[in-house]
């Protein structure tokens, strides 16, 4: 159980992976103050299973709202007293929603996530309690763009969340994603810099999530689920469709990236200035195998479909490190698989 007295404040609450750290913070007995935009953002978290669960045995959140975390200051009052942070928050790839238009894509995807990230550092060190801030990165943080385009130099290298790059400059001819890698390695590489020319009183552990899919307790629709999150990309392979665009081959199931953040603050366990690859190795073009031997009425009915075709492109993120520290063995993709399918058919039977 975590100390009394110890007061953990998250950002990104709302969002797929910020809500499944919120649900394992209170599990774990954390006192949590979460940061939203808005007010409207908190209904949807006190109406999820798992939160209405936790709050009826004594679990509480303090909510703090920071409309814009990008804001000179945004962050200073709300962490005051705070002894761990986790800052989960930050703009993701659109995913079939509305996109984000070509001129706007710097500033949302790059400028945003790095204010956000250094205005939060600012703030810990202003209210002199934190003791470990644990950031959420991603593995294209650390992979040079040109290799998701299939030019890269060297394949056989491995990307290991010891690897940094520069931050590549737009404009940004292959759009959100192209955008979202920069402004990844941005956050990130400004972050270091900052904790190295400020030596401050707390630590950093950076976790580097692959694709982040699983059950995702804030989706209610089939339609929500098909887009705006990571996990629509895996239902679209779900769901028959068929590309020769070539995907990263580094996947998470959600309840594992979670826990990793959580874990992450335990400085006994964990030491400080660490990074972590959060992901295993998987192949896109198992799915319709997957389906087949899990769900073969399902297939055989058309809900869902053994017809999906996405090619892989290997890029190897090592995550041995990460096991033998936090413990454990990443979920394999079947179960990550297996999760989204079963969602999508549950939410399909009630709509």
């Amino acid at each position: 159980m975590a100390v009394e007295s110890e007061l953990v404040f998250l950002t990104g609450a709302t969002g797929f992976l910020g809500y499944l750290t919120l649900i394992q913070l209170l599990q774990a007995g954390h006192h949590v103050r979460a940061a939203v935009r808005s007010q409207s953002k908190i209904a949807k978290i006190k109406s999820a299973p798992s939160f209405k669960a936790l709050a009826s045995k004594g679990s509480s959140v303090e909510w703090v709202v920071v409309p814009d975390m990008t804001a000179p200051g945004a962050y200073d009052e709300v962490v005051k007293g705070v002894t761990s942070i986790i800052h989960i928050a930050s703009p993701i790839p659109t995913f079939g929603a509305e996109p984000i238009p070509e001129a706007k894509l710097d500033e949302y995807f790059v400028q945003q996530p790095r204010q956000a990230t250094l205005g939060l550092l600012e703030a810990a060190q202003k209210a002199g309690t934190v003791k470990r801030i644990v950031k959420t990165s991603s593995i294209v943080a650390i992979v040079p763009f040109e290799y998701y385009l299939g030019q890269g130099a060297d394949y056989t290298r491995d990307f290991d969340a010891n690897t940094r790059i520069p931050v590549a400059k737009g404009p940004f001819p292959f759009g959100e994603f192209q955008a979202y890698s920069a402004g990844k390695a941005g956050a990130l590489n400004a972050a270091e810099e900052w904790i190295e020319s400020h030596q401050p009183s707390f630590d950093l552990v950076t976790i580097f999530p692959g694709w982040i899919f699983g059950r995702d307790e804030l989706v209610t629709d089939v339609e929500t689920l098909r887009t705006g999150s990571t996990n629509a990309v895996l239902l679209g392979l779900i769901l028959g469709n068929q590309t020769d665009q070539p995907g990263n081959s580094s996947v998470v199931y959600g309840e594992d990236a979670a826990r990793m953040h959580v874990m992450a603050l335990n400085s006994s366990k964990v030491n400080g200035g660490e990074s972590f690859i959060a992901a295993t190795e998987f192949q896109w073009n198992e799915t319709p195998e997957i389906l087949k031997r899990s769900f073969p009425k399902e297939v055989a009915e058309g809900k869902l479909s053994d017809n999906g075709q996405q090619p892989t492109l290997i890029i190897k993120h090592p995550s041995e490190k990460s096991e033998e520290v936090f413990g454990f063995k990443f979920t394999p993709f079947k179960n990550i698989v297996e999760s989204v399918a079963q969602q999508y058919l549950d939410l399909l039977s009630k709509a």
